[in-house]
């Protein structure tokens, strides 16, 4: 079975060809066509003409296709249930998120993902979002001549590179494990997280991991336009050429002994606007470990941003945890070259493919 993964994002869209087979899941091919970042331009336009030359590429009868929403327009919460039926779940979300959800229950469409079992419980992502959000999504395509399979949550989707995505669900005994909240006292073990952060382009990507499982999803509405915004301004320079700076030359010096004042000042610039990152990431960080009763020992970082150079050690300041490069490629056979730069930009779009593979069991 071959499933496509489509990442539409401000600056580009990825898309990524899998493969399942007995030999396992193999990339077949990635690619990133870049978006025009001059405010002439229509990037509607662009995006339809993109699709419509991946509908003539792909046998649809024969692959499944898969795009997402973006994580800000989807609400995700922790909900623990006193059953594990997946039908019974899904009718109960619209009253348990009824106090949760920003918007009417009765105009939301709702979805789950069981993260694990503990005895007859079970603890779930429960995601809504607005039935208009998804009618607009699919009416911006729908001339693209794209059969859409599955309409996924970003996060979750990204969440696939990370998790043990194709493994029944977790199971732990009732009396070993701490439910979301159940630690507000003092009592009971404290859950070890990881977290996993995608610096995209307009917004970042914060998922929490407990023993290879999306435990929680948050999204932060800072990226890299951000950065290039700064040097911008700093340099006097259009925003086009400083996006190019900021690809090639970006870097945080660890220590400013020995540095050119002009390697200070654009340092000093590039900081900046991650220490503006780091604040929100402790936030979210503060928040997950509040609501999961749990305490994060580590991080990873990808997407385009993660390479500017010293980044891992100053976020690991900021986060007064390790946080390191994640390896996005590190277990998957792939029928092309295993770069730096394909590394850092596949995981939303691979994540994506990966969704189209799920069983049913725990389904997409």
């Amino acid at each position: 079975m071959k499933a496509v993964g489509i990442d539409i994002g401000t600056s580009s869209i990825k898309v990524c060809e899998v493969l399942a087979s007995s030999k396992g899941i193999q990339i077949l091919s990635f690619t990133e066509h870049t978006l025009g970042l001059n405010p002439a331009h229509d990037p509607e336009l662009e995006i339809l003409e993109v699709l419509q030359g991946l509908a003539l590429q792909y046998d649809q009868s024969q692959t499944k296709v898969v795009m997402a929403l973006r994580q800000d327009l989807v609400s995700v919460r922790s909900k623990v249930f006193p059953f594990s039926d997946r039908l019974k779940i899904l009718k109960s979300l619209p009253f348990e998120l009824e106090e949760d959800l920003p918007f009417s229950s009765e105009t939301a469409i709702y979805e789950a993902r069981t993260v694990r079992l503990i005895g007859n419980q079970a603890e779930v992502l429960a995601c809504a979002t607005p039935k208009h959000r998804i009618s607009e999504f699919l009416g911006r395509f729908q001339n693209a001549g794209l059969n859409l399979t599955l309409l996924t949550a970003e996060g979750l989707a990204f969440a696939n590179c990370f998790s043990n995505w194709d493994q029944p669900i977790a199971q732990a005994p009732a009396d070993q494990v701490t439910m979301p909240d159940q630690n507000s006292e003092g009592t009971g073990p404290v859950r070890q997280l990881k977290l996993v952060i995608q610096l995209g382009h307009t917004h970042s990507l914060v998922g929490a991991f407990e023993h290879g499982n999306l435990v929680a999803m948050r999204s932060i509405l800072w990226g890299a336009k951000n950065v290039a915004e700064a040097i911008s301004r700093k340099y006097e320079i259009p925003y086009i050429e400083a996006m190019r700076e900021m690809k090639n030359k970006s870097f945080i010096l660890p220590s400013k002994e020995g540095a050119s004042y002009d390697q200070i000042v654009f340092s000093d610039t590039i900081a900046h606007q991650f220490k503006d990152l780091g604040r929100e990431l402790k936030l979210s960080m503060l928040e997950i470990e509040t609501e999961l009763s749990g305490k994060v020992q580590g991080a990873e970082i990808t997407g385009g941003l993660s390479g500017v150079l010293h980044l891992s050690p100053f976020l690991t300041q900021m986060l007064e945890v390790p946080v390191n490069p994640a390896h996005v490629l590190g277990g998957f056979l792939t029928h092309f070259d295993k770069t730096t730069g394909v590394d850092r930009s596949i995981s939303t779009a691979l994540g994506l493919a990966l969704e189209g593979l799920r069983k049913p069991r725990n389904p997409a």
